[in-house]
């Protein structure tokens, strides 16, 4: 039977455990990420060409590259140019985030606002660079 969070926890706090047993009883608990499967299943869904979410993305050749192929940890407004190049809907930018363990995009934060709405309107990369400027929101960085 799996160990719930709650159990988990309760062994952190617990001072007859060092964390080596902690990591050893628990090995089977921590959560495995497959990064390059991940990609896989989001670019095959939006059956779009991987040259084509480059340029409508922003993002480096070879940085695209690096991050599917797991080899790159994005930055949170990576995954925001990627997802507008794939142009996917808010919540499978949202389940990008959670998966890189980068906060959601929050609606009362103004730039995140901004980009919410980037997302939930298809507006382009360079499109939602310049909202951000007009704005007064810090912009992309270039890749």
């Amino acid at each position: 039977m799996p160990i719930t969070t709650g159990d988990l926890l309760k062994q952190l706090k617990a001072e007859n455990i060092s964390y080596s047993e902690y990591l050893e009883n628990n090995a089977d608990s921590f959560i495995q990420k497959d990064i390059v499967s991940y990609w896989e299943n989001l670019l095959s869904q939006y059956k779009m060409k991987k040259i084509d979410i480059i340029n409508k993305s922003d993002v480096g050749y070879t940085f695209f590259y690096d991050i599917i192929n797991g080899k790159k940890i994005p930055s949170r407004d990576t995954v925001c140019k990627i997802h507008l190049g794939l142009h996917t809907p808010l919540s499978e930018c949202q389940a990008t985030l959670r998966f890189y363990d980068w906060a959601e995009l929050y609606p009362k934060t103004k730039r995140d606002s901004i980009l919410i709405y980037a997302i939930e309107h298809s507006l382009s990369v360079s499109q939602v660079h310049n909202l951000l400027i007009e704005n007064n929101e810090k912009p992309f960085k270039q890749i």
